[in-house]
């Protein structure tokens, strides 16, 4: 724990610019890029501890982001830790229905995506915001109480690691501080969105999946690969260490049989899908894990601000894993989010901070209702699918949003 971990920014009582609570990536891009923006910034993580390198998911992180990750110094620490994906192919009952590759887009400066734990992210943004002279960085603290006025937020914090109240909060001391604007990068179940009094739509995908992850099958290329015959669909994405990630969504029988999670019933019905797999995954059963079922969702807060409150990541929206788009539109609306309220407190000008939820809302929201329409991730129809799943996020996976890259003064790609 560093001394910046202990003691908060004017101790108790303190005032700062913008307090972010969340301990994730996505909370710490958008308090590194406050801090960097000269603005006073306290970061509040619910966890005693953040999440160590090299653990955690390794969700596809796209090119466009590893540009805005390169502009904070940590492209090449993630480029040591990740695997390179190279593109997608998308299989349909009767062959290939898509297939592209970074390098043959024209005009994109990295012709690659990148698999890359979650944690080894986490640490590399961690690093740099500790290095800043602005900046605060505290863990083990929940925010239980949220007052509101026209110049600001006052935020009460509790211990989370001494023990709770009978209410589930902190048994600890509490703390108060006062802040400009508070930014709620606390997950799926945010209690900052919660005390805001903003609303949540959670609706369920409807097909589970079952993951496993398991060393990669020799010779395959690094790409994004899917096998659709419908109504079944199977999905191998390679991550670091030479190895995998399998996700089986089989027909509703299926699913019934894979109840329990077995691993010999999972290599048997990916055995008409992909023969060659099935195979590989026998071969390699002691060094693969255990089957886990996925249960996909989507939700949408009913507003993204309410006051000087905003909400970021997960506390806003929730997506399918597919191609890591979660992830990815998480840190792009960290940086619009950190631009328009640098922009607000520069020309002491509250709706500026608007631009944030006017840029980014509608886009996020008609990725997700993409992602809801796409026959792979939510249909048991068992007609055969016209166009690969990745086929209609191609732009989306290679290109900044034009009116981000607009707001933040950057390049399209």
């Amino acid at each position: 724990m560093t001394a910046s971990d202990r003691n908060p920014v004017g101790g108790p009582g303190a005032e700062v610019d913008v307090c972010v609570t969340g301990g994730g990536s996505t909370a710490l891009l958008a308090a590194l890029l406050c801090a960097r923006a000269g603005r006073s910034v306290l970061l509040v993580a619910p966890e005693a501890e953040f999440e160590p390198a090299g653990a955690g998911i390794s969700p596809l992180v796209a090119p466009p982001t590893l540009g805005l990750l390169a502009g904070e110094g940590v492209e090449e620490e993630l480029l040591g830790a990740g695997q390179r994906i190279l593109g997608a192919d998308d299989h349909g009952r009767d062959g290939l229905l898509s297939r592209w590759r970074y390098y043959d887009l024209p005009g994109i400066a990295r012709p690659y995506g990148l698999t890359v734990p979650t944690g080894t992210l986490v640490q590399a943004l961690l690093a740099r915001l500790r290095a800043e002279p602005s900046a605060t960085v505290r863990t083990g603290r929940r925010v239980t109480a949220l007052g509101q006025d026209e110049d600001g937020v006052l935020l009460t914090f509790a211990d989370t690691t001494a023990g709770t109240t009978g209410d589930g909060a902190g048994g600890g001391a509490e703390e108060r501080v006062r802040a400009r604007y508070a930014v709620a990068a606390d997950g799926r179940h945010s209690p900052l969105r919660d005390l805001s009094g903003i609303t949540v739509r959670d609706t369920p995908f409807g097909r589970p999946g079952w993951l496993v992850a398991a060393p990669v099958v020799p010779r395959r290329e690094p790409v994004l690969l899917v096998r659709h015959p419908a109504p079944q669909a199977l999905f191998t994405v390679p991550t670091p260490g030479d190895s995998m990630a399998v996700v089986w969504c089989p027909d509703r029988e299926q699913g019934e049989a894979l109840g329990q999670a077995d691993p010999e019933v999972f290599a048997g019905q990916i055995k008409t899908v992909d023969p060659e797999l099935a195979d590989w995954l026998g071969e390699v059963r002691d060094r693969t894990s255990p089957v886990f079922r996925i249960d996909f969702a989507m939700w949408q807060a009913a507003s993204w601000r309410r006051g000087r409150v905003l909400l970021l990541g997960e506390s806003a929206h929730g997506m399918h894993t597919l191609g890591g788009q979660g992830l990815n539109q998480s840190l792009h609306s960290a940086a619009s989010l950190a631009h328009a309220v640098d922009e607000a407190l520069a020309h002491k000008d509250p709706t500026r901070v608007e631009a944030y939820e006017r840029i980014r809302r509608p886009y996020v929201e008609r990725l997700q209702e993409l992602q809801w329409n796409t026959p792979a991730l939510r249909s048991h129809e068992t007609e055969p699918p016209r166009r690969g799943a990745h086929q209609d996020f191609v732009e989306v996976m290679t290109t900044l949003q034009p009116e981000l890259a607009e707001q933040l003064g950057a390049g399209a790609r």
